[in-house]
């Protein structure tokens, strides 16, 4: 069944596109929150141990996993610690973008989401390889597999028109 469109109107978006919204943002969130601990860490006098990480997290001075960041941010330089935070600040920033051109509807936001998602697939399986025990990476990898698919089905979806919806047609009786 084809959905007629009212001048002015856009139909609601479906879940899958809000779900996807919503994780891009919550990838964002993630990052910015990252690179702001990074920039303040690289203006630090001195690192934190890994009583003063326990301390302000409220967990146990004894946790495996405290020991193991503290090392890893006394490993870290301060010119490190601020391409770190810089980078994570642009990725953050490029998700948010993401997010917000398939909230608002553009056009080529699906293109735009589905290019950079699967730019980000050969560095997931990079990673698995790396560390094919940590089922976090598996889980992200399915994740952004399900984004791409879902998009990739309905990536006419936001074009206006007759053209719009005629591609939009098309795709979903040739793929499935």
């Amino acid at each position: 069944m084809t959905e007629k469109r009212t001048e002015g109107r856009r139909p609601p978006l479906t879940g899958g596109f809000v779900a996807i919204i919503i994780f891009k943002w919550l990838k964002a969130s993630a990052f910015v929150i990252f690179g702001i601990v990074a920039l303040k860490l690289a203006r630090a006098s001195e690192m934190p141990s890994a009583i003063q990480i326990a301390d302000f997290f409220s967990i146990s001075r004894e946790s495996e996993l405290v020991h193991h960041v503290a090392d890893l941010i006394a490993s870290v330089t301060a010119r490190q610690a601020t391409g770190f935070g810089v980078a994570s600040l642009l990725v953050g920033a490029v998700f948010f973008v993401e997010g917000a051109l398939l909230a608002v509807r553009v056009w080529w936001s699906t293109f735009f989401t589905i290019s950079l998602t699967a730019f980000g697939i050969p560095i997931e399986i990079y990673e698995i390889v790396q560390r094919p025990g940590s089922t976090r990476r598996y889980a992200l990898l399915a994740v952004n597999v399900a984004i791409l698919i879902y998009l990739w089905k309905r990536r006419y979806e936001f074009r206006a028109g007759a053209v719009g919806n005629r591609l939009a047609n098309q795709a979903s009786t040739s793929s499935g």
